[in-house]
């Protein structure tokens, strides 16, 4: 049996209370009625609460892909111009700028190198979320890694 709460929503009435207002046992297809609507209810309300985690999920993704992107793109046009400047330095002490640009291509390959190996360590984190846990390392079945 239903009854408006407080906030004006419909929730059921115990099984226990049932009995007590009639004073006999509740049926136990009446029983079974009731749980296959609170299942149905816990359901419908574990839907709801997946798509807002969901929602909220999506919209701080695409917030840090945007922030992604712009950094990147800063990044590069940083890169762009430092590298111009080093080859403009260099160019007096070399015989041209080629090979001042071949200096400063040689040097900003070791940098990218040794960010790849640093970053290999960075990417490494707890999957405290349900979401992530597929992401974190499997043990390999051999027991070796």
């Amino acid at each position: 049996m239903r009854w408006p709460d407080a906030n004006g929503s419909q929730m059921l009435k115990s099984a226990i209370e049932t009995e007590t207002e009639t004073g006999t046992r509740p049926d136990v297809f009446d029983l079974v009625y009731h749980l296959k609507d609170d299942v149905r209810l816990w359901a419908k309300a574990e839907m709801e609460l997946a798509q807002l985690e969901l929602r909220d999920l999506r919209s701080r993704a695409i917030r840090g892909l945007v922030l992604v992107i712009v950094g990147f793109a800063a990044a590069f046009c940083t890169l762009v111009i430092l590298s111009q400047a080093a080859i403009a330095l260099l160019t007096p002490y070399v015989e041209n700028a080629g090979y001042a640009a071949l200096i400063v291509a040689i040097a900003l390959i070791c940098v990218a190198a040794l960010c790849m190996l640093g970053l290999r360590r960075a990417a490494t984190w707890d999957t405290e979320s349900m979401f992530f846990r597929w992401l974190r390392q499997r043990p390999s079945p051999t027991g070796f890694q």
